[in-house]
């Protein structure tokens, strides 16, 4: 028998890894082009909401397969400061200025 839980909750890092690499080859590609270094693109914030929604899928996948509080405690972290960047990214992004 298909274990479908399994595969539904792997399928979320797999995801996230994809998404992060293809982050970086298109960006890497893009500072390429631009004829600019690539830790410029790194800095920009179209890189970052992608490498934060990556590797908060990368956090949601481990959090899904962990066996034991060890292996949750630091996925846990993880998306939690992916959801506070992520916050923090898009209320920057819509011209909110921090503490209002």
């Amino acid at each position: 028998m298909i274990n479908w839980f399994s595969i539904v909750a792997n399928s979320f890092w797999i995801t996230g890894l994809a998404l992060l690499l293809a982050g970086v080859s298109y960006y890497s590609w893009l500072a390429g082009q631009m004829g600019h270094p690539f830790r410029n693109e790194l800095n920009n914030p179209p890189f970052q909401k992608l490498a934060m929604f990556g590797l908060l899928l990368v956090g949601i996948g481990l959090a899904l397969t962990a066996n034991d509080a060890l292996q949750m405690l630091p996925a846990a972290a993880l998306i939690f400061i992916c959801v506070i960047a992520l916050f923090v990214l898009f209320r920057s992004r819509s011209g909110i200025p921090p503490g209002n």
